[in-house]
């Protein structure tokens, strides 16, 4: 937030401002009579407020405004960069993780490589079976001599 210096204040500091401003201007900027400013320069006195209101408008305050907002903007450029990095990066975890998925618990142990017909029970089920090995990638078990129909055809044979 932006903030006056605490010690403008007083009537030197409001000559210094008015010699900048003009009175013309300044009476308009304060909505005051140019015969009232004449006026406070003269008794000495003037309200705070008044040379609050000339700081803002002189090259000072003006000058402090824009380095506030120089400084914002470096300072929002800076989180922009860090955002973005950030979001490179965790797209990079994504894409890393996405390519080491190995599986889940309750992904199937075995990949089925056809289906069996309950109707046609001559399907010779034992020529391959699948398997995973140690790292998760899918393997098959050749045929080993078992005959073309498997224990669980010969059940089904015989239940119909």
């Amino acid at each position: 937030m932006i903030s006056a210096p605490p010690n403008i204040y007083g009537i030197d500091v409001f000559n210094i401002f008015l010699h900048e401003v003009t009175v013309k201007r300044a009476a308009k900027i304060l909505d005051v009579t140019e015969r009232t400013i004449w006026r406070w320069k003269s008794e000495g006195k003037v309200p705070k407020a008044a040379v609050l209101a000339l700081y803002w408008e002189s090259q000072y305050g003006r000058s402090l405004i824009d380095i506030d907002h120089h400084n914002e903007t470096v300072l929002l450029r800076a989180r922009i960069r860090i955002l973005e990095e950030q979001f490179i990066r965790a797209k990079d975890i994504i894409t890393g993780m996405k390519l080491l998925n190995y599986g889940t618990a309750n992904q199937p142990l075995f990949d089925e490589e056809g289906e069996f017909n309950a109707h046609n029970p001559t399907t010779d089920l034992s020529a391959s079976v699948p398997t995973r090995d140690a790292f998760g990638s899918a393997t098959s078990v050749p045929d080993q001599g078992k005959s073309d129909v498997s224990f669980m055809q010969q059940s089904r044979v015989a239940a119909a």
